[in-house]
């Protein structure tokens, strides 16, 4: 049936996907029909269609005669995504200021706060350092969705969204999280402190300045090496 047909596509979608923002599949790697219709057990028409959609979406290229490869994270490729974050959530910050509720502004406060890592030096495990970072990258993408909705509107939620995911993916190929976190949680409760002044002009400004930052900082990753393996 067409339902079964369309949830099998899903599936192919979403486990490739994860595949790639887990790191699994690395950026550059080939992502060949067979071998993920072997791996995820599933025929091929549905990973082709995936496949199809991921790279519609960015996370794959795709090469003449040679098929699929996982994108490769590009300067100019944060550079769009920040771009448009800074334009999206500099927006809701603003409506935010100016819609949120009490009862909204004060679970901000209890979202602004990133859970703490360990620094690299105390880790004995790569999984803990990994598991952790999942965490405090998880608080982040709820604060920052929490501000969307308390901007009563649904389109730049899902815009935001889409950016985020983006974000993370960046994120998983290999950037330490710790520059991000230090001054995270202050950023945050500035622009929860402007929300609750109810002043638009300032939520939006210290947004942009922190989404400047965040910016910065992955490029910098980047240029360094850290982000490609």
């Amino acid at each position: 049936s067409s339902s079964s047909d369309a949830s099998q596509v899903e599936r192919a979608y979403r486990e490739i996907k994860a595949g790639i923002v887990d790191g699994r599949y690395r950026p550059g790697a080939p992502l060949s029909e067979v071998m993920l219709a072997r791996a995820h057990r599933m025929s091929r028409t549905p990973v082709r269609e995936g496949l199809t959609r991921l790279w519609q979406e960015q996370y794959l290229d795709r090469v003449t005669g040679h098929g699929y490869f996982v994108a490769r994270v590009t300067v100019q490729l944060i550079h769009e995504t920040f771009d448009v974050r800074r334009v999206l959530e500099g927006a809701a910050a603003a409506w935010a200021a100016e819609r949120a509720t009490d009862e909204e502004i004060a679970q901000l406060r209890h979202l602004a706060s990133l859970p703490q890592t360990i620094p690299a030096d105390a880790r004995h495990r790569r999984s803990d350092a990994t598991a952790e970072y999942r965490d405090a990258e998880a608080a982040n993408v709820r604060f920052h969705l929490a501000i969307a909705a308390a901007a009563r509107n649904t389109l730049a939620m899902e815009l935001i969204d889409r950016c985020l995911a983006k974000v993370d993916r960046f994120m998983s190929l290999g950037v330490h999280f710790g520059p991000f976190q230090q001054g995270a949680t202050e950023a945050h409760l500035a622009i929860v402190h402007a929300i609750e002044r109810r002043d638009p002009i300032a939520a939006r400004t210290r947004m942009e300045e922190h989404l400047d930052r965040g910016s910065r900082l992955m490029k910098e990753a980047l240029l360094r090496g850290q982000l490609t393996y």
